[in-house]
C-alpha cells in the first residue's frame, strides 16, 4: 500500500478549485491512471495521467502557484504546466494559453483553454501521483468551509451519537466556536481528564494500527485517514463535539434542544466536580474579567475561500452585529491567533468594544468600592 506523509499536504493563501468550471462542463473519464489496454489491440501500457472530456472549456489554477511549463508535444499537443507548493500539474490538449512562464496564479484564475478532452498528469516532489488522489483532495479542500459540523474525511461513512442533532451543532459553533478555542488556549476552560485520556487513547490506537497517511492529506483529513479509520473518526468526533456541549452548558448554561432536563443536569454536575472550568478567583487573585461582557468574534469563508467576512455577537445577543467583508490574510491571521479576539473587535467593531470598556471599569469601580 502507498504511503503518505503530512508534507503533502497542500496549502494555499487563495483557497482551492477544481481544475474547471462546474457550470461549463461535466467531465466525464476517458482513461484512467496506471494499466490500460488499447481498445483496439489489447495491448496493455501504462497511462501517466487522467484523461477527461472538456469539450472547449477554460482551464482553471487550481491553487496559489506558478505557471512552471508551457509547450508541445506528440502525445498531449499544447500542455500548461503549474506548481503548487511540491506538486506539479501538467494540464494536456490545451488550444489556448493565458498564461506566460513564471506567472503567479490563484485558485480560480483561468489559465488556458482545453479542446475536447483533458489530460491532467500530478508529480509530487517529481514523483507521479494518480491525478484522482490529487483531485479529491484539492474537491475535500474547497468544500471544506461549506462542511460546518462535517469533520469526517469524504466519501467516509462516520457514525455519532449527535447525528440527529448535526445541523444544530453546526449553528452553535458557528456563534461560539471562536470563543470556546481561545478560552482553551488561554486555560480558562480546560476539558475533563476523563475526554483528554480518552483522546489520547483514540490517538495512539490510530498510530498502533497505522490509520495516518493512508491517502493524500486534505484540509478535511490532514491525517490522510482512509475508510478504515471510520470507527475510530466517529470516536474522536463523539469526545470532541461532547466536551464543546459541556463547555457551551458551563460555560453559558446553552444546551441542545433535544437535551432532557435529566442530560441538562448530568452535564453541569461537570462543574460542580471542578472538571471542565479553571475557577478564575483561584489563588484568591480577582480577576475582573469573570464579571465580563461576553462577546464572540467569528470568521468565515465563501464556498471557494477566496472572500471572507467576520461577524460578532456581544452579551449573548442573537442576532448579533453587522457581517464586514474581510482580507483573506486577515482571516488567516485572527484564526492562527496572531490578533486576538479583543484586538480584532477594536478593529471591525470599535463603537461596540467602547461600550464594553465603559462597562467593565463601572463594574472594576462597583467591586473595589472606588
Amino acid at each position: 500500500m502507498k504511503r503518505y506523509s503530512k508534507e503533502m499536504f497542500l496549502l494555499s493563501d487563495s483557497g482551492y478549485c477544481m481544475p474547471y468550471s462546474s457550470e461549463e462542463c461535466d467531465p466525464q473519464p476517458l482513461l484512467g491512471y496506471g494499466e490500460q489496454s488499447d481498445p483496439q489491440t489489447g495491448k496493455k501500457f501504462f497511462h501517466h495521467g487522467l484523461d477527461l472530456t472538456a469539450n472547449g472549456t477554460k482551464l482553471l489554477a487550481m491553487a496559489t502557484g506558478k505557471v512552471s511549463g508551457l509547450g508541445n508535444d506528440p502525445v498531449h499537443q499544447g500542455y500548461v504546466k503549474v506548481r503548487y507548493g511540491n506538486y506539479e500539474v501538467e494540464y494536456g490538449h490545451v488550444e489556448e494559453v493565458y498564461v506566460s512562464f513564471g506567472t503567479p496564479v490563484t485558485a480560480g484564475q483561468p489559465i488556458a483553454l482545453s479542446s475536447q478532452m483533458l489530460h491532467i498528469g500530478v508529480r509530487f516532489n517529481g514523483e507521479e501521483l494518480n491525478p484522482v488522489e490529487f483531485l479529491n483532495m484539492i474537491y475535500s479542500n474547497a468544500m471544506s468551509s461549506s462542511m460546518v459540523g462535517d469533520d469526517a474525511p469524504a466519501g467516509m461513512k462516520v457514525q455519532t451519537e449527535y447525528d440527529k442533532d448535526l445541523e444544530e451543532i453546526g449553528k452553535l459553533m458557528t456563534r461560539y466556536l471562536p470563543m470556546y478555542m481561545d478560552e482553551l488556549r488561554t486555560g480558562t476552560y480546560k476539558p475533563s481528564a476523563q475526554t483528554e485520556e480518552a483522546l489520547r487513547n483514540a490517538i495512539v490506537q490510530g498510530a498502533r494500527k497505522n490509520y495516518y497517511f493512508e491517502c493524500l492529506p486534505s484540509v478535511t483529513n490532514p491525517l490522510g485517514l482512509s475508510d478504515r479509520s471510520s470507527l475510530l473518526v466517529g470516536i474522536v468526533q463523539n469526545l470532541l463535539i461532547g466536551d464543546f456541549l459541556n463547555y457551551l452548558a458551563i460555560r453559558h448554561t446553552v444546551f441542545l434542544s433535544s437535551w432532557d432536563e435529566s442530560q441538562k443536569k448530568k452535564v453541569l454536575q461537570t462543574a460542580d466536580d471542578g472538571s471542565g472550568f479553571i475557577d478564575p478567583l483561584q489563588d484568591l487573585r480577582i480577576y475582573v474579567r469573570s464579571f465580563d461582557v461576553p462577546r464572540v468574534a467569528s470568521v468565515y469563508p465563501d464556498n471557494a475561500g477566496i472572500r471572507w467576512w467576520t461577524k460578532a455577537w456581544f452579551n449573548n445577543r442573537e442576532k448579533g452585529e453587522d457581517v464586514i467583508e474581510i482580507s483573506r490574510e486577515m482571516a488567516i491571521k485572527f484564526i492562527q491567533g496572531e490578533i486576538s479576539k479583543d484586538a480584532w473587535l477594536e478593529r471591525y467593531y470599535p463603537k461596540q468594544m467602547s461600550i464594553y470598556h465603559n462597562a467593565i471599569e463601572m463594574t472594576r469601580k462597583q467591586l473595589l468600592g472606588l
